[in-house]
């Protein structure tokens, strides 16, 4: 990836502001991240993939997926048993294969692993470099960082990196960190405003285009904005 496809498709479509539900499936999400997901796969290079970690039911991979034939988009969920929003990780797991019947022929080719990240980076699952990266799993600070620093290996030179829950310092801070310890060079960012609501980017949601090399800068650790 060689251009910002975030900061294009966001001036393009004007946030997402009128932004419909593209898929009828349950899930914690809005319309307009599920749109950008949409939108960025579409405007990926050919040989990239799209990387999900936290799927639940499949709002945002199916969303991610819908229409963008001849792309790959991967999930991954390890399906907890407890949570307070995701918990009862079978029925969760059975929701997110019917819907994936559902839209059979209907999405970009969906592969998806039923394991924790950390097995799945550990045993290099992905084959092709990563375009966009969309984190949504563990919501804890050494979570989101590991996850981060994992993935980091398998973007592609240049990439989209999206954090989902912004609103949550803990996420905040474990991104920022992860980032700066992954040596990705953040080279633009957008922080998108979240209320759980159809109208905005339900809990909050940052965009970042990152670029892989040894002498990325230090992130600083103040709050939002960061300097690179």
């Amino acid at each position: 990836m060689k251009k910002n496809i975030a900061l294009a498709v966001l001036a393009e479509h004007q946030d997402f502001a009128d932004a419909e539900p593209l898929v009828d499936v349950t899930g914690m999400s809005s319309p307009r991240v599920c749109a950008l997901l949409n939108a960025l796969v579409r405007r990926m290079d050919a040989d990239e993939c799209y990387l999900e970690v936290g799927t639940w039911q499949g709002l945002t991979l199916l969303s991610a997926a819908l229409g963008n034939f001849g792309r790959t988009c991967i999930g991954c969920d390890k399906f907890r048993l407890w949570g307070r929003y995701t918990g009862w990780g079978l029925t969760a797991r059975r929701a997110l294969g019917r819907n994936i019947g559902r839209y059979s022929g209907r999405t970009a080719d969906i592969l998806f692993y039923a394991m924790s990240s950390q097995r799945l980076f550990a045993e290099r699952r992905i084959s092709s470099p990563v375009g966009v990266y969309f984190y949504d799993g563990d919501h804890s600070y050494q979570g989101t960082h590991d996850n981060l620093v994992a993935a980091a290996p398998f973007l592609s030179e240049r990439s989209v990196v999206l954090v989902d829950d912004w609103n949550d310092p803990v996420i905040r801070a474990g991104a920022v960190d992860g980032l700066c310890d992954a040596g990705l060079r953040v080279l633009w960012k957008r922080e998108l405003p979240g209320d759980h609501s159809r109208a905005a980017w339900w809990n909050g949601l940052a965009v970042f285009f990152v670029e892989k090399g040894p002498s990325a800068a230090r992130l600083d650790r103040r709050p939002w904005p960061l300097a690179c």
